[in-house]
């Protein structure tokens, strides 16, 4: 949407409030509200001073911040009176230069990148899972107690009716998907209020009230923007119906939790460059080949950003992914789909190890950076393994050179500190080291913690 297509509804509507959002280091989103009538085009060129961004950042070297409205990402508000929301870029005060902690505009460097590397878009687009409970309970009052989280979900196997049972997972129908409202709504939503179409949607594959929704594909920074949006009225929507939506990786024990996998495809003009219709088995192009190679090069320093709380770990534990590619297992970090043929525009690759915790505008754009620099540097991912990755024998996988990743957050920041480099130019300094600050105090704030199982499992030793 153009600034005068901005104003344009703004005035038909009688909008009067314009909520600024903008995003953490971490991916959260932060919002201060002004009057539509105070939004003016200089808003738009020269930013607005609304709010004491320090905050949110910290001691911002390049002094004021202000903020940056992007008039494309213009959405009215459904659920709030007369209200309406813009994705906000963080720039200097006194250059007007990119917030070098600014996350969203992390994406927007790698879009530089891969446009001077000759590619005009890099298409993405996210598959993500959520829960949605009916109630939950966590002891935020005594926490030194121990443990103590209640979870009421009504599909749950542990909720009093019949109709729940733990057979009751992906893609069961209604009324077992008890939901299918709850996302139908959600997806009108995004589509009628903020542009951000859905592809499909459907009950998730685990059995507590598990969500799945598919994105439809964007440039970059749009898809990102396309993805904080989801979380942000799948939350909100969830909220005003006396429920909670999480996208926790790991909540429910036993359960697969909430993954997200994430599709890309690299263009020139109207050519998908990843598809090769001469490549008769897989029709995989040259360059996709070199784009999966640097996934799996750097698998274990992507970790820290597609897996980025210390949750995430357990998730993979539950439902893991080993570093490798298919065609037929998507227990690799890195799965082709060969069933769609002649198709170019379909033609991706999926990276699956990914949880819905991440921040979009840092793992789509980290994910991104390895696939580029896989082209950059010629890197070959050897044959697919086609095999069973999740039945086979550890001593199965080391004969088919299939590595691990991380296995907790400590080792993920490890990884990342000696692979690093391919990050160069699109990732500041101070946004990495803001970044990796954060994912060390988390680590230690959960090795401190005694759980609930321990307590089980080790107070009579």
């Amino acid at each position: 949407m153009g600034i005068a297509e901005v104003f344009e509804f703004i005035e038909k509507n009688n909008i009067r409030w314009i909520n600024l959002a903008f995003f953490g280091v971490d991916g959260k989103q932060y919002n201060t509200t002004m009057p539509a009538r105070e939004l003016s085009e200089d808003t738009f060129r020269k930013g607005v001073h609304n709010a004491d961004l320090t905050e949110v950042y910290g001691w911002a070297e390049q002094g004021e911040l202000l903020l940056m409205p992007d008039p494309d990402t213009f959405g009215r508000v459904p659920w709030e009176t007369a209200t309406a929301r813009l994705l906000c870029r963080v720039v200097g005060a006194k250059d007007r230069e990119g917030f070098l902690k600014d996350s969203r505009g992390v994406s927007k460097r790698v879009e530089v990148t891969h446009k001077a590397m000759g590619f005009d878009r890099l298409e993405t687009s996210g598959e993500i899972e959520f829960y949605v409970f009916d109630a939950i309970t966590v002891d935020k009052v005594a926490p030194e107690r121990g443990a103590n989280v209640l979870i009421d979900a009504r599909e749950s196997p542990w909720n009093p009716s019949p109709l729940w049972t733990k057979d009751n997972k992906g893609f069961v129908d209604q009324p077992y998907d008890s939901l299918y409202t709850a996302r139908a709504q959600s997806s009108e939503v995004l589509e009628d209020n903020f542009n951000y179409s859905i592809v499909t949607h459907s009950h998730g594959k685990a059995v507590s009230s598990h969500q799945r929704m598919v994105m439809q594909k964007y440039p970059l920074t749009t898809a990102a923007d396309a993805m904080t949006t989801l979380k942000y009225v799948v939350k909100n929507l969830a909220m005003i119906a006396n429920t909670s939506a999480t996208f926790m990786p790991y909540p429910v024990t036993g359960e697969t939790g909430n993954g997200l996998k994430i599709h890309q495809s690299l263009w020139k003009v109207d050519d998908n460059v990843m598809f090769d219709p001469k490549d008769e088995d897989k029709q995989l192009s040259q360059y996709a080949r070199y784009y999966i190679g640097g996934l799996l090069e750097h698998a274990n320093a992507l970790s820290v950003f597609t897996n980025p709380s210390t949750n995430s770990y357990r998730k993979l534990i539950i439902d893991p992914r080993y570093v490798a590619w298919s065609t037929k297992s998507e227990y690799a970090l890195v799965y082709v789909n060969t069933s769609i043929r002649n198709e170019k525009h379909r033609k991706h690759i999926t990276f699956t190890g990914a949880d819905a915790s991440v921040n979009p505008y840092l793992a789509y754009s980290a994910i991104a950076a390895a696939g580029l620099d896989g082209i950059r540097n010629k890197m070959e991912p050897g044959d697919p393994v086609e095999a069973d990755l999740k039945g086979m024998k550890a001593r199965e996988r080391r004969d088919y050179g299939v590595g691990y990743m991380a296995t907790n957050l400590i080792e993920a920041v490890e990884s990342f500190e000696s692979d690093n480099k391919f990050l160069k130019g699109m990732f500041p300094a101070e946004l990495i080291g803001e970044y990796i600050d954060r994912k060390l105090e988390e680590y230690k704030e959960n090795e401190t913690k005694p759980t609930a199982y321990e307590f089980t499992k080790y107070f009579n030793v």
